[in-house]
């Protein structure tokens, strides 16, 4: 089905902006609207438009910083008249504290364990490789579940128990003697339990990326089984000519399984003891301005979690997935971040075929394909439906050929855009010598020849960064298995190898 809608689509759109070959444009059930949702954010945040605030606050001489109860002012003058209420001196008049339990994180699904090892530098598709030959190798177990509770099969003091033997022994004793209670998701099923690690590993016997892999597994099935975090939240009231001032204060009670669980860190910043009635002289008062931000970009992670929330996909295609969107020039980074083209080829679909980029279509399928394996549906009749809705799709982009076709040429050349030619004001776009090689030419051609040499290998991405000398954007190069190299300004780089070579 996934490669009827892929290939039928792809085929159209990749004719019409005239990409064959190597560059065709991938078009797909599932990776289209995942490639949306980036689209749709990267909108957003171009379209956010920040807004100024101004907070007054004040520092204590016991070294307690304040800041007054309203918190965001909208204009300065506002943030001044509270700041010229202000006595030399601010009044105890309450102290809250509340003693709050942390539960442990949930068993890994594959969901969660992905979110968790990109957020460790990982890429998706890169972690299930490595898990899944954790996997082979009898490290870990199954890496493709949706289940986030340990069944009562699992024997879990035996797993304790080869890794009382490893370098996690020290976090093994405070688990050993105690009546274990994992912890438990919402997701329960019966295919497979949620990723635990089924042997011993050493360091010494595993790459280093198997290892930040197997530790992460070993890490969080502990975690599970550990006691909450416990931490006291105080919060001070003060008074001064009148005004509120409120300070926060946090104090680790029980590390409990943070402790073991060391990929994300809780920050003290306790109180100093004070009661009711103390008065403070205030050493210092200012007005703190800020800017409102727009919402983040998806990272590999968040975008996983999304997908799954929306039906887009399965446990075992979203990595696949996002690993696509990079390898067709789609998005670039992580946080992710879509490129021209991709807004060419959404905006291409959401005008004329808008329901290939909705997550509504694709979950369907997905639900009725999950129907067939329990037994609840007919096969051919969940194609016959599939066929039915691609039918429509391609009726509609056919009918439309000509105006998809200038739409997607016109955003395929801005995706290669890199400058104005300042010699002859054309445009300076990323082009291929007949030889294999790359270079930035000029629209201009042939009357105008200003040409840059370009690294030969690797994936070009054009920044939004613009060099103030030349005028030209920065360019960043992708190499599989290497860190993106940013290339900068090409003219500048060209500048400076003519100088030390000739």
């Amino acid at each position: 089905m996934d490669l009827t809608w892929g290939a039928t689509l792809t085929r159209f759109l990749s004719l019409s902006a005239g990409r064959v070959g190597k560059s065709f444009l991938s078009v797909g059930r599932v990776q289209s609207p995942t490639l949306a949702l980036l689209v749709g954010r990267e909108k957003e945040i171009q379209s956010f438009k920040p807004k100024k605030y101004f907070e007054v606050e004040v520092e204590l001489e016991n070294g307690v910083v304040a800041r007054h109860e309203h918190g965001r002012f909208e204009t300065y003058e506002e943030a001044q008249k509270i700041l010229n209420s202000l006595d030399s001196v601010a009044k105890l008049l309450d102290l809250k504290s509340i003693v709050k339990k942390e539960r442990p994180p949930i068993p890994f699904n594959t969901t969660e364990f992905l979110r968790a090892a990109t957020s460790i530098g990982f890429s998706a598709s890169s972690a299930m490789s490595i898990a899944e030959n954790l996997y082979t190798n009898g490290y870990i177990s199954y890496p493709r579940t949706d289940n986030t509770v340990y069944p009562a099969s699992l024997n879990l003091k035996s797993v304790l128990k080869f890794l009382s033997k490893t370098e996690f022994r020290e976090y093994v004793k405070q688990l050993l003697g105690d009546t274990l209670k994992p912890t438990r998701g919402k997701k329960e099923t019966t295919d497979h339990p949620p990723i635990y690690p089924s042997s011993p590993a050493s360091r010494e016997e595993l790459s280093g990326k198997e290892w930040k892999i197997y530790e992460l597994v070993v890490r969080r099935f502990l975690a599970t089984l550990y006691p909450p975090c416990v931490v006291e939240c105080k919060q001070a009231i003060f008074e001064s000519g009148g005004e509120v001032l409120k300070a926060y204060g946090t104090t680790l009670i029980d590390i409990g399984w943070r402790a073991v669980y060391t990929y994300s860190k809780i920050s003290e910043n306790p109180l100093p003891n004070m009661g009711v009635g103390d008065e403070f002289t205030i050493l210092s008062s200012k007005i703190v301005e800020g800017e409102t931000k727009p919402p983040p970009r998806f990272t590999q992670g968040s975008l996983i979690k999304l997908m799954e929330k929306l039906g887009i996909g399965t446990k075992s295609t979203r990595h696949e997935i996002i690993g696509k969107l990079y390898e067709r020039a789609y998005v670039h980074g992580n946080p992710i971040k879509p490129t021209k083209l991709s807004f060419s080829v959404i905006e291409t679909l959401e005008k004329y075929a808008p329901s290939i980029t909705k997550p509504d279509m694709t979950r369907r399928l997905e639900e009725d394909m999950e129907k067939i394996s329990r037994g609840d549906a007919i096969p051919d009749e969940v194609l016959d439906e599939s066929r039915g809705m691609l039918s429509e799709v391609l009726k509609t982009l056919s009918m439309e050929r000509e105006g998809i076709s200038e739409h997607l040429r016109n955003g395929v050349m801005e995706d290669s855009v890199v400058g104005i030619c300042r010699e002859c004001g054309s445009k300076l776009v990323i082009r291929k010598s007949k030889k294999g090689g790359r270079f930035i030419g000029c629209t201009g051609y042939p009357e105008c020849t200003f040409s840059l040499p370009l690294p030969r290998s690797g994936r070009i991405y054009v920044l939004d960064k613009v060099c103030e000398k030349h005028g030209i954007h920065h360019l960043r190069i992708y190499t599989k298995g290497r860190k993106p190299w940013d290339l900068g300004c090409p003219e500048c780089g060209y500048e400076k190898w003519k100088s030390e070579n000739c």
